[in-house]
């Protein structure tokens, strides 16, 4: 399918697709402004794991240990009933940690639907893990400095005790020289054990305090201006494409449950005709203008009316039948203007309204109907008492008359034939309007005492199923011998007819017109 067709299409569903969109949008409207809107504010902190510029492997795997263990520890339970109990919250607000990769950074976030509570909810969190980040990292058990401060004072005091036993036994006498060597051994390990837990002391203060600063705030958290859901603009884009994809979906569901044909070309797919005549689609001015009105409406009823003419050393055909598969489709009306055009070329015309049912011809001609065809057929009147003169020379109407209780034996009555018969030596054209084919079976008896039939399909209104029901009698026995011809009724109008109406208005002005012979 050509993407003309698809514009067509969509142009032919735009209000499927708008009404989609419409009913989309206000859907998302109306839910966008009944959330309530939750407020995000950050904290970002950076956790050293080491105080030196490099890592080395096992370095590397504690650090992300580390820091994967704080993001567990701020949503713990003991931080939050914490955060709860300093801020007086009833209910606390949705927090979430998460490690920014390939950095030391952590980022604590609250939702809330206040937005200083987020704000200060994320730095309350930020102030607790800093302020009881020795707690926390200990599990409230005591620290290594402590532990070791505690076995530095007891290393001092056998330090100083084995000292002052070494200084008693040096003096006293007599001189115990086995004792003096093994307290002075004893004196010289307890020295040993002494510095070096003075040394570890030492660099378990430097931890201490490198461990004291470990947690910092980089970038403390502020109250945000516009909630982050919902997302106002973005909602309503989504919105917008999905009504557009769901409409433009929508259009072509109908589109493919929908038989009617919207192309003349179709028309004349499906019939297997080409088409005589394209009428355009007129406006009610145009119906009612019965001269020529220079526009593209008059001129598709002169063509026909020209193509109708016999050709040269061929027998004309005087009988047309204009017919069409369902009803509504305009056969009365081209009946109608068919008749005015051929009159205009000089032709002698008699309309005669076949639909007893449903008759239009005399409205069109704005002439009575009290009598008419049925009076003719039963038998109650002759012809001059029923045929009736129209308002243009050259066209008369016999109108349908009362309505008849059997209107198919009526039509196929020998009458009805000797009326054609007749009128047919009488008049140039004898133009038989009949009902719809699929609606009534009036039209089977009519057929054959017709030269040639005229089959009107309206554009986007005629279906489908219809003309290939019509096509197939159309291929029956009854129409072996009949010329049968499409007209395509509201067709297309095609761009460069405007040039050539206004070519034609001053032709017409600036030559006289040519005098048609009677």
């Amino acid at each position: 399918m050509e993407l003309r067709r698809y514009f067509d299409i969509l142009w032919r569903r735009k209000w499927i697709v708008l009404l989609t969109l419409v009913v989309t949008m206000a859907a998302v409207v109306i839910g966008t402004n009944q959330v309530t809107p939750i407020y995000q504010a950050s904290t970002t902190l950076r956790i050293a794991a080491s105080a030196g510029g490099n890592l080395n492997y096992s370095e590397y795997v504690y650090a992300a240990q580390l820091m994967n263990t704080y993001v567990e520890i701020v949503t713990s339970g003991p931080v939050l009933n914490e955060l709860g109990t300093k801020l007086s919250l009833k209910e606390l607000p949705v927090i979430t940690a998460v490690v920014i990769p390939n950095t030391e950074l952590v980022m604590i976030t609250v939702e809330s639907s206040n937005p200083k509570t987020a704000a200060k909810a994320a730095n309350t969190l930020a102030e607790i893990l800093i302020s009881e980040s020795k707690d926390l990292y200990t599990g409230g058990g005591k620290t290594s400095q402590e532990v070791l401060g505690e076995e530095l004072i007891k290393a001092q005091v056998a330090l100083d005790q084995t000292r002052d036993a070494y200084a008693r036994l040096i003096i006293q006498t007599p001189a115990a020289t086995g004792e003096i060597e093994t307290t002075k051994q004893l004196l010289q390990l307890n020295q040993s054990n002494y510095t070096t837990l003075l040394g570890q002391f030492t660099q378990a203060s430097l931890r201490e305090e490198i461990r004291s600063s470990m947690i910092t705030v980089i970038e403390p958290a502020v109250a945000p201006q516009t909630p982050s859901t919902p997302r106002v603009s973005l909602n309503y884009a989504m919105g917008f494409v999905v009504g557009l994809v769901g409409g433009l979906g929508l259009a072509l569901i109908f589109e493919s449950q929908d038989t009617a044909l919207y192309r003349s070309e179709d028309i004349e797919a499906v019939t297997e005709l080409n088409a005589i005549a394209r009428i355009p689609k007129a406006n009610r001015k145009q119906l009612g203008n019965r001269s020529n009105d220079f526009s593209s409406f008059s001129d598709a009823f002169e063509n026909l009316a020209l193509n109708l003419q016999p050709a040269k050393d061929q027998p004309p055909k005087k009988i047309l039948l204009v017919m069409s598969a369902e009803p509504n489709q305009g056969k009365s009306m081209i009946a109608h203007r068919l008749a005015l055009a051929l009159a205009e070329l000089g032709n002698k015309v008699v309309a005669i309204d076949c639909d007893v049912r449903l008759p239009k011809l005399h409205s069109l001609f704005e002439l009575p109907n009290d009598r008419g065809l049925t009076n003719l057929l039963d038998g109650d009147a002759k012809l001059q008492d029923v045929l009736q003169a129209s308002s243009v020379e050259g066209v008369k109407l016999l109108a349908s008359g009362p309505p008849s209780a059997h209107p198919p034996k009526l039509l196929g009555s020998p009458q009805m034939v000797n009326l054609i018969d007749g009128l047919k030596r009488d008049f140039d054209f004898v133009i038989l309007d009949t009902p719809a084919m699929l609606a009534v079976a009036d039209i089977t008896a009519v057929i054959p005492n017709v030269d040639s039939v005229l089959l009107v399909a309206r554009r986007c209104h005629t279906r489908r199923e219809s003309l290939r029901s019509v096509k197939k009698v159309l291929t029956g026995f009854r129409f072996r011998d009949k010329s049968v011809d499409l007209i395509v009724n509201q067709a297309e109008t095609g761009g460069g007819y405007a040039a050539y109406r206004y070519h034609k208005k001053m032709d017409s002005a600036s030559t006289p017109a040519e005098i048609k012979p009677a």
